[in-house]
């Protein structure tokens, strides 16, 4: 009796083991999220009133202070965007009320590494 429980236990390892490996690579670069994707999100959503970097024409003429989104990664640790990105924020500009947006873990992931390549590319241009 004891050698079957053992087997059986041993049995529940493994399997448990190789789900969580799977499930791993099946989600491998999920967790850093998808530049493509993040654009997309950004286009349909950010790109509204904010511009990809400084000194771009503002899409909404009404909106002049709202930052670039290279500029976020170049202020700081993009990651503190994470919790109010999944909570809705709700800052305004220019007197006007930014949207909520709910995003869902993937989306922001996919959002937050978009911006940093934004990021990147504005410090290549600065020489930074």
């Amino acid at each position: 009796m004891q050698k079957t429980s053992f087997i059986i236990l041993v049995t529940g390892i493994v399997a448990a083991g190789m789900w969580g490996i799977g499930d791993y690579l099946g989600r491998k670069g999920e967790e850093h999220g998808d530049v493509t994707r993040g654009q997309s999100i950004a286009e349909q959503t950010c790109l509204r009133c904010h511009t990809k970097f400084d000194g771009d024409p503002a899409p909404d003429p009404a909106v002049t202070d709202a930052p670039s989104l290279a500029s976020f990664g170049l202020r700081w640790p993009l990651e503190n965007l994470e919790e109010a990105l999944a909570e809705g924020i709700t800052v305004s500009h220019d007197n006007m009320t930014m949207p909520e947006f709910t995003l869902t873990p993937e989306s922001i992931a996919d959002l937050l590494v978009y911006m940093e390549s934004l990021s990147q590319e504005a410090r290549a241009k600065a020489g930074k």
